[in-house]
């Protein structure tokens, strides 16, 4: 038996074994497909803790409910048997549970869970805004903590709306206004005049002066409440501001400088002016939020048991109890299949790279930088430090003390950016520091090894060609549910090796040669 039979038999095995396991998980993972893809899942539990008073007690608190960028569910109320629970359903508002008691001088504990899943959504604004209509009047009023009519919110939006063009630069000046105002963890109310009398305001009072300055404009406003979820158990909620632009409620947090969009851990609970918990006068009463972030799949509805039942051939163990962690393994996931577009590219169709799993290093740390910022931050440290390095290769210093040289001055260059980016507020100077370390220096010698062999021309155009399939391994690698799909399937591991297996038998002509060659080819 020759060698090919040998390699079509390993192939046929190791296909098969892998789209048999596969197809046994395909139906139920097709069956339970979830077009919502939620960014980030927590359970969210409210536990309140009170003594009744001596008459009717009742505490009241908002509860949130599903919309377009986040899905509640699994919801339960548990109390002790003497606490009535109901719910209150406000058009403008949102929903109140409301739990009572006629038993008095009682201590009682109470429980509301649910799960949350969000999604971070952006909003377009338009340079002007369509004329309000009459139901929305209302939210141009002013309020007892929103003073939108005071002569000194007056000459503060007048000054605001001075050298404007359009609507969305004076609202983009209201802002930048409030956001600039320093920020301060005031637990009291803070109404809008406050906000500007005493220039220092936490989300309750920069929210309000927002609404304030807005409602004064002329553009519709309103407060709007919640919770911002993290894995920890927490007292504070949070506010922030919605604007009516064209028919839609579009969302500004400027205590944390979100501008027309609103992040996906960002729990919305109720809207207006309104507190988060009241109840009865005189009662001791105590609170705390316990938030879990949960390991979720973003396009399964399925909770971690279910998915566990899928396959014993799963990776989601190791997700679940933080065996790895997350970042660590979907590296680890996706090295294969980047190392795998990156032969193709380079046995097929003929372009040249610095090695093989360069190119897939350099575009998951692109992940975190952003691609564009983070390809001109990397060009120009590569660019530098092999250029740096070319006086060393002169005098003939050893590979590892010229190594050790590179690394001490991309340490050094990096944290120098890094200083420069903190200092002159320039976040994207800050990203360079996402860049392992490693790969950068890694990258530089090679590139300065490149222009001693071959030339500088030579090692610029492997540098280009590097950064071209960087680029298309980041277009494939930044998929967001690829990690997922390879931790359901790891089966597909298997056919990597399958394809590669196929991939070392090419011998055919390569694509670019087909540019090189088409005088002759013609």
């Amino acid at each position: 038996m020759n060698s090919q039979t040998n390699l079509k038999i390993g192939l046929f095995f190791i296909s098969a074994i892998a789209i048999i396991s596969i197809g046994f998980k395909i139906k139920p993972v097709v069956q339970n497909y979830d077009s919502f893809s939620p960014e980030q899942v927590y359970k969210v539990n409210y536990n309140y803790f009170f003594k009744s008073g001596d008459k009717r007690t009742s505490v009241k608190t908002f509860i949130p409910s599903s919309n377009s960028r986040q899905r509640i569910s699994r919801k339960k109320s548990k109390s002790d048997s003497t606490l009535s629970f109901t719910k209150e359903v406000s058009m403008h508002n949102g929903i109140k549970g409301i739990w009572k008691t006629d038993t008095t001088h009682t201590f009682h504990a109470l429980n509301y869970e649910f799960v949350f899943e969000g999604k971070t959504k952006a909003y377009h604004i338009p340079k002007q805004f369509n004329q309000v209509s009459e139901q929305y009047k209302s939210y141009l009023l002013p309020s007892q903590n929103i003073q939108s009519e005071d002569k000194k919110i007056d000459d503060l939006a007048a000054q605001l709306r001075q050298n404007t063009g359009n609507d969305e630069q004076v609202l983009k000046n209201v802002f930048e206004y409030v956001s600039n105002i320093p920020s301060a963890p005031i637990i009291t109310l803070t109404d809008a005049l406050t906000t500007i009398e005493q220039n220092r305001a936490s989300c309750n009072g920069k929210s309000r002066l927002f609404v304030a300055l807005c409602r004064n404009l002329g553009y519709p406003s309103r407060v709007a409440g919640g919770i911002i979820l993290e894995n920890t158990n927490k007292r504070t909620s949070h506010v922030w501001a919605e604007v009516l632009i064209n028919q839609r409620w579009i969302p500004f947090d400027a205590l944390n400088n979100h501008y027309a969009n609103i992040p996906a851990n960002y729990l919305e609970i109720y809207k207006g002016d309104e507190f988060l918990i009241t109840h009865t006068p005189g009662i001791q009463f105590d609170y705390t939020y316990q938030i879990d972030e949960l390991s979720h799949i973003s396009f399964l509805q399925l909770n971690s048991e279910e998915i566990r039942e899928l396959s014993s051939v799963s990776l989601w163990r190791l997700v679940e109890g933080g065996i790895l962690p997350k970042n660590a393994l979907n590296l680890l996931l996706l090295l294969p299949i980047g190392g795998l577009l990156v032969a193709f590219l380079r046995n097929v169709v003929g372009l040249k790279t610095f090695g093989v799993f360069l190119p897939v290093l350099i575009a998951f740390s692109l992940l975190h930088t952003g691609f564009v910022s983070g390809i001109l931050l990397f060009v120009s440290l590569i660019l530098l430090v092999g250029l740096l390095s070319y006086p060393f290769d002169k005098i003939g210093l050893l590979y590892t003390p010229k190594l050790v040289i590179s690394l001490t001055i991309m340490v050094g260059l990096m944290i120098m950016t890094t200083i420069l980016g903190i200092h002159y507020d320039i976040a994207w100077l800050t990203t360079l520091t996402f860049f392992p370390t490693i790969i950068l220096t890694i990258a530089a010698e090679r590139f300065s090894r490149a222009i001693v062999e071959d030339g500088y021309k030579m090692a610029i155009d492997k540098l280009w060609q590097t950064l071209f399939v960087t680029g298309i391994c980041y277009g494939v690698l930044s998929w967001s549910a690829l990690p997922a799909i390879l931790i359901i399937f790891p089966e597909c591991i298997l056919l990597i090796i399958a394809a590669a297996m196929l991939l070392g038998r090419y011998i055919g002509i390569r694509w670019v040669e087909f540019y090189r060659f088409r005088p002759i080819l013609n």
